[in-house]
């Protein structure tokens, strides 16, 4: 028991540091930057992110699904190879954001000419990102803490510096987390013994093309989705608009989604053993299937109160926060619809863990394209409509109807695993009969 609260323990306190060290820029920029500036680095943050989420579909989330269900030699080998296509992820993107860079007119409210800045650590962004799904996958959250803290600290030291200097600037909040980024990546590669070009992305892809095909599909219509958001705001609205936008989400949607990555790096892996451990005929199929039913049911009662409390507690903080700060008194009208969309992404994890644990990849890639539809369909009308207010309001449109297809398609794919339910769990002193084993 006490050896799996440290677990738990250290798989949440992990998230809490990265999360810090990526909410950072978010915050400190809204803070410290003036508006036009925050903006600018709001939308460069936005294509890094986007590109860092991109190989985490390819590689972190399959090490996640796919390596939790080996040990030794198999599970190595998949993280080698995994660390060698995030490599080269990282030059795809180093490229991309020179490109853009050099030929993007930055004249108008759209401006990245901040990337420049971030070209120069997409590789040690990548391979960092991919070490702690490595050690996650692998039930070594303590690990992952390691490097994180190493990311967190180095980022900190460099941004008070700036503040004690009076030389804060979205240039150097982009360039000081990139070095937190290579400093921690430089610890993994090093405690690992791990050099990424002896890996082979090839291998890598053949053997997991099954869930990393679907994988990054679905992220590519999420960043894509996440990444237009900031567009369309931008574009149809202002960059101050943006700034507004994003200054709120990261106050308040940051922890909570910071949060769900650090659950679903928990859940996934045991719901993995779980699913394939259901597979299997016998008292033991059954015993599996049932826990992942147990777990998803139990964590979606608790997640749906956590996220009735969050509500009741945070909105009326943040709306009367903003209210008495001048500089974003004009976005307190977001902190409700912002806050209800944050409840609603609480409850859709312990639905979204299972289907990640089954590898129905091409249901959650369904489940992504219904979402983002509806989002920014919701985003564009109620621009149109509302301003920046009634955006909000359609974002949250479309993360409702995410959450309802969600849980269907879970519904769904809980018929093919094991038992039907209300099945008892087997009595292992019993010995089971063949007509008694799941199909």
């Amino acid at each position: 028991m006490g050896g799996a609260s440290r677990f738990v323990g250290a798989g949440l306190l992990d998230q809490v540091v990265i999360a810090a060290a990526n909410s950072a820029n978010t915050l400190l920029g809204g803070i410290l930057l003036p508006k036009e500036q925050f903006g600018a680095l709001a939308l460069a943050l936005a294509v890094g992110y986007f590109a860092m989420y991109m190989n985490r579909a390819v590689v972190g989330d399959v090490l996640l699904a796919l390596a939790s269900r080996y040990d030794g030699e198999p599970r190595v080998r998949l993280a080698r190879n995994g660390v060698a296509t995030a490599l080269c992820s990282g030059v795809v993107a180093t490229v991309i954001f020179v490109v853009l860079w050099a030929v993007w007119p930055n004249t108008g409210e759209i401006d990245l000419g901040k990337l420049i800045w971030l070209a120069p650590f997409m590789v040690p962004i990548m391979l960092h990102d991919t070490a702690r799904c490595d050690y996650l996958a692998d039930r070594r959250p303590d690990k992952a803490l390691g490097i994180d803290l190493v990311w967190a600290g180095t980022q900190a030291v460099m941004v008070a510096v700036m503040i004690v200097t009076h030389t804060s600037s979205a240039a150097g909040l982009l360039t000081v987390w990139g070095l937190g980024a290579t400093a921690g990546a430089t610890v993994y590669l090093v405690r690992e013994r791990r050099l990424p070009w002896r890996g082979s992305p090839p291998a890598w892809l053949s053997e997991t093309r099954h869930l990393s095909s679907w994988f990054t599909a679905t992220a590519i219509v999420a960043q894509v989705q996440v990444l237009a958001i900031s567009f369309v705001v931008a574009g149809r609205l202002s960059k101050v608009d943006l700034g507004n936008l994003r200054f709120v989400q990261t106050v308040q949607l940051s922890p909570i989604q910071n949060l769900i990555t650090a659950i679903q790096s928990l859940l996934v892996p045991r719901a993995s053993r779980n699913a394939a451990t259901a597979a299997k005929p016998g008292p033991e199929g059954i015993e599996a299937a049932l826990a992942l039913r147990r777990q998803t049911q139990r964590l979606a009662t608790v997640f749906a109160i956590l996220g009735v409390l969050m509500v009741l507690i945070v909105w009326p903080v943040v709306s009367f926060v903003l209210v008495h700060t001048h500089k974003f008194a004009e976005a307190a009208p977001l902190a409700l619809p912002i806050a209800l969309q944050g409840a609603v992404y609480l409850l859709q994890v312990p639905f979204t863990a299972a289907m990640r644990g089954m590898h129905r990849a091409r249901m959650l890639f369904l489940q992504y394209v219904v979402f983002a539809t509806v989002s920014l369909s919701g985003l564009t009308l109620g621009a149109d409509w509302g301003g920046l207010h009634g955006a909000a309001w359609g974002l949250l449109t479309g993360s409702t109807v995410g959450l309802i297809c969600m849980v269907i398609l879970y519904a769904y794919a809980l018929k093919s695993v094991g038992p039907p339910p209300g099945t008892p769990a087997p009595r292992a002193d019993v010995p089971q009969k063949p007509s008694e084993a799941p199909v």
